[in-house]
Protein backbone atom coordinates (compact mmCIF):
# COMPACT_ATOMS: atom_id res chain seq x y z
CA UNK A 1 0.00 0.00 0.00
CA UNK A 2 1.26 3.17 -1.17
CA UNK A 3 0.46 6.22 0.81
CA UNK A 4 0.72 9.88 -0.15
CA UNK A 5 4.30 12.20 1.30
CA UNK A 6 1.42 15.83 1.01
CA UNK A 7 1.86 15.45 4.41
CA UNK A 8 6.06 15.30 4.61
CA UNK A 9 5.66 18.86 3.28
CA UNK A 10 6.62 21.68 4.94
CA UNK A 11 5.82 25.51 3.71
CA UNK A 12 8.64 28.41 4.46
CA UNK A 13 8.32 32.35 3.62
CA UNK A 14 11.59 33.72 2.05
CA UNK A 15 11.20 37.51 2.63
CA UNK A 16 13.24 40.64 1.80
CA UNK A 17 12.30 44.51 2.06
CA UNK A 18 14.04 47.39 0.59
CA UNK A 19 13.87 50.89 2.70
CA UNK A 20 14.63 54.24 2.82
CA UNK A 21 17.41 53.84 5.43
CA UNK A 22 18.69 51.07 8.01
CA UNK A 23 16.75 51.80 10.99
CA UNK A 24 13.06 52.14 11.58
CA UNK A 25 13.52 53.72 15.11
CA UNK A 26 15.04 56.36 13.43
CA UNK A 27 11.83 56.48 11.59
CA UNK A 28 13.08 54.71 8.63
CA UNK A 29 10.48 52.97 6.66
CA UNK A 30 9.84 49.61 4.12
CA UNK A 31 9.30 51.09 0.44
CA UNK A 32 9.34 47.50 -1.06
CA UNK A 33 9.01 44.11 -0.13
CA UNK A 34 8.84 41.11 -1.74
CA UNK A 35 7.52 37.24 -0.13
CA UNK A 36 8.02 33.72 -1.27
CA UNK A 37 6.03 31.00 0.19
CA UNK A 38 7.51 27.54 -0.74
CA UNK A 39 6.81 24.11 0.32
CA UNK A 40 9.06 21.46 -0.06
CA UNK A 41 10.12 17.67 1.46
CA UNK A 42 10.42 17.83 5.22
CA UNK A 43 12.12 14.14 4.94
CA UNK A 44 14.97 14.73 2.35
CA UNK A 45 14.81 18.55 1.50
CA UNK A 46 13.72 18.62 -2.07
CA UNK A 47 11.70 19.28 -3.94
CA UNK A 48 11.27 22.72 -3.51
CA UNK A 49 8.91 24.80 -5.43
CA UNK A 50 7.18 27.95 -5.26
CA UNK A 51 3.35 28.33 -3.65
CA UNK A 52 2.90 32.14 -4.13
CA UNK A 53 5.19 35.10 -4.55
CA UNK A 54 4.20 38.78 -3.20
CA UNK A 55 5.55 41.78 -4.12
CA UNK A 56 4.63 45.30 -3.35
CA UNK A 57 5.74 49.09 -3.38
CA UNK A 58 4.66 51.56 -0.43
CA UNK A 59 5.08 55.33 -0.16
CA UNK A 60 6.66 56.19 2.78
CA UNK A 61 6.39 59.56 4.79
CA UNK A 62 9.12 61.60 3.38
CA UNK A 63 11.03 61.22 0.25
CA UNK A 64 14.02 58.47 -0.37
CA UNK A 65 17.03 59.99 0.22
CA UNK A 66 19.14 59.72 -3.05
CA UNK A 67 21.85 57.52 -1.78
CA UNK A 68 19.72 54.81 -1.07
CA UNK A 69 18.14 55.18 -4.20
CA UNK A 70 21.58 54.60 -5.80
CA UNK A 71 21.06 50.78 -4.06
CA UNK A 72 18.76 49.69 -4.79
CA UNK A 73 16.98 51.76 -7.43
CA UNK A 74 13.19 52.74 -6.26
CA UNK A 75 12.52 55.99 -6.82
CA UNK A 76 9.62 58.04 -5.31
CA UNK A 77 8.09 58.31 -8.55
CA UNK A 78 7.85 54.52 -8.47
CA UNK A 79 5.95 54.30 -4.63
CA UNK A 80 4.01 57.44 -5.07
CA UNK A 81 0.74 56.46 -4.33
CA UNK A 82 1.06 52.58 -3.45
CA UNK A 83 0.38 51.00 -0.35
CA UNK A 84 1.08 47.17 0.56
CA UNK A 85 -1.72 44.14 0.74
CA UNK A 86 -0.89 43.78 4.42
CA UNK A 87 -3.66 41.00 3.88
CA UNK A 88 -2.08 39.03 1.01
CA UNK A 89 1.31 39.37 3.44
CA UNK A 90 -0.67 38.00 6.87
CA UNK A 91 -1.74 34.93 4.36
CA UNK A 92 1.46 34.15 3.06
CA UNK A 93 2.84 34.14 6.56
CA UNK A 94 0.27 32.80 8.08
CA UNK A 95 0.39 29.51 6.36
CA UNK A 96 4.67 29.38 6.71
CA UNK A 97 6.31 26.89 9.17
CA UNK A 98 9.06 29.77 9.07
CA UNK A 99 10.52 32.50 7.78
CA UNK A 100 13.90 33.23 6.30
CA UNK A 101 15.71 36.17 5.39
CA UNK A 102 19.18 36.60 3.82
CA UNK A 103 19.85 39.41 6.96
CA UNK A 104 17.43 38.46 9.45
CA UNK A 105 18.71 40.95 11.42
CA UNK A 106 17.90 43.65 9.52
CA UNK A 107 14.67 42.69 7.59
CA UNK A 108 12.99 41.69 10.91
CA UNK A 109 13.05 44.71 12.73
CA UNK A 110 11.32 46.28 9.54
CA UNK A 111 8.75 43.51 9.34
CA UNK A 112 7.99 43.68 13.32
CA UNK A 113 6.28 47.11 13.11
CA UNK A 114 5.02 46.52 9.09
CA UNK A 115 3.60 42.77 9.43
CA UNK A 116 3.92 42.27 13.60
CA UNK A 117 2.33 38.84 12.99
CA UNK A 118 4.94 37.30 11.03
CA UNK A 119 7.70 37.80 14.08
CA UNK A 120 5.25 35.30 15.53
CA UNK A 121 6.86 32.17 13.34
CA UNK A 122 10.49 31.26 13.24
CA UNK A 123 12.52 33.35 11.79
CA UNK A 124 16.14 31.55 9.75
CA UNK A 125 19.00 33.58 8.42
CA UNK A 126 20.09 32.56 5.00
CA UNK A 127 23.10 35.16 4.99
CA UNK A 128 24.46 33.32 8.74
CA UNK A 129 22.72 30.23 8.92
CA UNK A 130 24.59 28.75 5.90
CA UNK A 131 28.19 28.28 6.40
CA UNK A 132 28.48 30.17 2.91
CA UNK A 133 32.50 30.47 3.11
CA UNK A 134 34.28 28.46 5.55
CA UNK A 135 31.80 25.21 4.74
CA UNK A 136 31.24 25.70 1.28
CA UNK A 137 33.93 27.84 -0.52
CA UNK A 138 32.58 31.49 -1.29
CA UNK A 139 34.41 34.26 -1.19
CA UNK A 140 31.57 35.75 1.15
CA UNK A 141 27.70 35.64 1.64
CA UNK A 142 26.51 38.55 -0.25
CA UNK A 143 23.62 37.75 -2.24
CA UNK A 144 25.82 38.92 -5.10
CA UNK A 145 28.18 36.27 -4.54
CA UNK A 146 25.35 33.96 -4.45
CA UNK A 147 23.39 35.43 -7.92
CA UNK A 148 26.84 34.65 -9.34
CA UNK A 149 27.95 31.63 -7.82
CA UNK A 150 24.13 30.08 -8.76
CA UNK A 151 24.23 31.77 -12.55
CA UNK A 152 21.89 34.08 -11.88
CA UNK A 153 21.28 37.33 -14.14
CA UNK A 154 21.97 41.22 -12.21
CA UNK A 155 18.97 42.80 -13.67
CA UNK A 156 17.05 43.11 -10.37
CA UNK A 157 19.84 43.61 -7.81
CA UNK A 158 18.64 44.91 -4.50
CA UNK A 159 14.96 44.66 -5.39
CA UNK A 160 13.36 42.80 -2.94
CA UNK A 161 11.76 39.60 -4.84
CA UNK A 162 14.79 38.90 -6.94
CA UNK A 163 16.59 39.39 -3.97
CA UNK A 164 14.11 36.16 -2.52
CA UNK A 165 14.76 34.51 -6.24
CA UNK A 166 18.73 34.19 -4.88
CA UNK A 167 17.68 32.64 -1.48
CA UNK A 168 15.15 30.04 -3.04
CA UNK A 169 18.17 29.27 -5.82
CA UNK A 170 20.58 28.26 -2.77
CA UNK A 171 17.52 26.58 -0.97
CA UNK A 172 16.34 24.12 -4.08
CA UNK A 173 19.49 22.08 -3.34
CA UNK A 174 18.96 19.97 -0.32
CA UNK A 175 22.50 20.54 1.65
CA UNK A 176 22.01 24.19 2.29
CA UNK A 177 17.88 24.23 3.43
CA UNK A 178 18.94 21.03 5.91
CA UNK A 179 21.99 23.69 6.86
CA UNK A 180 19.79 26.37 7.11
CA UNK A 181 17.14 23.95 9.33
CA UNK A 182 19.36 22.56 11.84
Amino acid sequence: MQTSLIHDYKLGAIVDVETTGMNPRNGDEVVEIGIILFRYNAINHDGVEIVETYQGLREPTDPIPYGVIRVHGITDDMVRGKTLDYNKMESIFDRADFVVAHNKGFDYKFLEVLVPMSIDRPWKCSCFGIKWVKKHGLKNRRLGTLRDYFGIAHDEAHRALADCEVVLEALKRPRYLEELLK
